[in-house]
């Protein structure tokens, strides 16, 4: 029988790992959060499940497991005010190393001419060169997750189009990449524990325009192709993650688009959206 646990959904883990310790969301956050957690009840959370959300008293949630969507320290502290037992997780130094897009590019780039950087002449470089097979350039973030933080520009951009850019380099640098019409949307979850690692069923995943997630469905069938070549990638990080002192749920994301095949587009080491669409209930 599974136990029963109380979940932080703290979707907005990719504002905390950029500000480090000490984070505290805004207003406006919060109640975005808490708007978006409420579609992640049905695909992420079992029915017996509480979610913590700061707003019960103290001891509300003594004797459950705890969980958080991303184990920030403030996603800890909630669980641990609310009675729960926090279910093992990374430090915080670890979370944010391997959060960063620096380390998913530190796996090797799979698309032609992207790259992260963490210098602003290296950026314009790029910036000023061709972006094809893409239209323009897509900039993310170097903390980002659900398509938020990118920004596509045109090719040969005027300075006004990145006058973000200097600001997201000096916090932690950013992924510079061209900007393709994706066509289908891949995620292969996983979970780290003792070095060891569990893949579960390749799903397919929908977004919005803006990238922001929608649905995850396991895939009823793909490419051979595309599936083995996922699963390398899932392989792959699954084993620099370890290597980095990190355990826990991660997934891998992929996508077809116009013009080919991109296996590995991001690394999440977190749980998702779609984790239990594809790893089932944990």
């Amino acid at each position: 029988m599974a136990t029963r646990t109380a979940w932080v959904l703290n979707l907005d883990a990719d504002l905390e790992l950029a500000h480090g310790e000490g984070y505290t969301p805004s207003a406006s956050v919060a109640r975005n959060v808490a708007a978006f957690a409420e579609r992640l009840r049905s695909s992420l959370v079992a029915a017996d499940d509480v979610v913590i959300d700061g707003t019960e008293r103290d001891g509300a949630a003594r004797g459950l497991a705890g969980r958080a969507f991303c184990p920030t320290p403030r996603a800890i502290a909630m669980l641990v005010r609310a009675g729960a037992e926090p279910e093992p997780h990374p430090s915080f130094d670890v979370l944010r190393r391997v959060s960063s897009r620096a380390f998913a590019a530190s796996l090797g780039q799979t698309m032609p001419k992207a790259a992260f950087v963490s210098n602003l002449d290296e950026a314009r470089e790029i910036l000023r060169g061709d972006p094809t097979p893409g239209t323009g350039w897509r900039i993310k973030r170097a903390y980002g997750m659900s398509g938020r933080f990118h920004r596509v520009v045109d090719r040969a951009p005027r300075d006004e189009d990145v006058a973000f850019l200097p600001k997201w380099i000096d916090e932690a640098g950013a992924q510079i990449e061209p900007n393709v019409r994706i066509i289908r949307e891949y995620a292969l979850h996983g979970f780290i524990a003792n070095g060891d690692v569990k893949l579960g069923a390749l799903t397919e995943q929908r977004t919005d325009a803006t990238g922001a997630w929608i649905a995850t469905n396991r895939v009823r069938s793909a490419p051979r192709e595309i599936a083995e070549a996922i699963a390398r990638e899932a392989e792959h990080a699954a084993r620099a993650l370890s290597n980095a002192g990190y355990f826990g749920p991660f997934n891998v994301d992929a996508f077809e688009w116009d013009g080919g095949f991109r296996a590995r587009s991001e690394v999440n080491a977190r749980y998702s959206m779609g984790f239990a669409a594809g790893m089932g209930r944990m």
